[in-house]
């Protein structure tokens, strides 16, 4: 399943052009042509962060029609190679991100997540001054894309679309996160390529990890090794079979 789909928050996706019907890969194009100017930028609906005054307008990376318009499998999957912050106060714009090659799948702000429908005063929402977002930085198995073979990382940035750094390690492949309500803690599965076949797959196995996005750290596995040891003598004592 593609990554696109796998976020366990409830969340909202970044629709591409409702006019362009057209399949779009401008990762290809320059790939093929390395010496190629880009001759469009190509917008998604803008959406409008906590209706405030800051806009963002995804720009197209890649988009393809799949299935048909009359099966429930069809749809569209579009990701971005940036995000455009607008103020329309000040007229100010700027990327998330101006200097690293990133496709990003999705964004997050919360807006439609349980914890923000929360009335009580006196909670910690990490989505009142925070961004999340689903991301490819690195092309892991050197196949010159960044494609969904390669692992995704979470990232954060604050509303503004600034102080844009990544939260998950490095070479690790998110599966799911979720922020643990009434703090600033995230909870992440992940994989690390264990048989270093450059791929992430049911051979790989998923282990724990947590962050909190106010220490300025990256994630780290939850259980020690040592801990981990002791759950396996454990189960092996508990469901060995004894011999008659």
């Amino acid at each position: 399943m593609f990554k696109l789909f796998l976020f366990l928050l409830t969340f909202f996706t970044l629709f591409s052009c409702s006019n362009d019907n057209q399949d779009v890969n401008l990762q290809k194009a320059i790939k093929n042509d390395s010496s190629a100017d880009v001759n469009t930028i190509l917008f998604a609906d803008p959406q409008v962060i906590d209706s405030s005054h800051i806009v963002i307008y995804p720009l197209i990376l890649e988009k393809t029609t799949y299935g048909s318009g009359f099966s429930s499998g069809s749809g569209e999957r579009t990701n971005y190679w940036n995000l455009l912050f607008f103020n329309t106060e000040t007229n100010q714009q700027h990327l998330l991100s101006s200097d690293k090659k990133i496709v990003i799948f999705s964004i997050n702000t919360g807006e439609s997540s349980s914890s923000s429908r929360d009335t009580w005063i006196d909670r910690i929402d990490v989505y009142k001054d925070n961004i999340f977002y689903e991301v490819i930085a690195k092309d892991y198995n050197q196949n010159n894309y960044l494609d969904d073979n390669d692992p995704t990382y979470l990232f954060i940035s604050d509303k503004q679309g600034n102080n844009f750094k990544q939260l998950s390690p490095e070479d690790y492949n998110i599966k799911s996160w979720t922020v643990v309500k009434g703090t600033t803690k995230i909870i992440l599965q992940a994989q690390k390529d264990n048989n270093n076949d450059k791929k992430f797959d049911a051979a790989d196995k998923v282990v724990p990890m947590m962050v909190d996005v106010t220490s300025g750290k990256i994630a780290q596995e939850t259980f020690n090794q040592n801990y981990i040891d002791s759950l396996k003598s454990i189960m092996t004592k508990v469901w060995k079979t004894e011999r008659k």
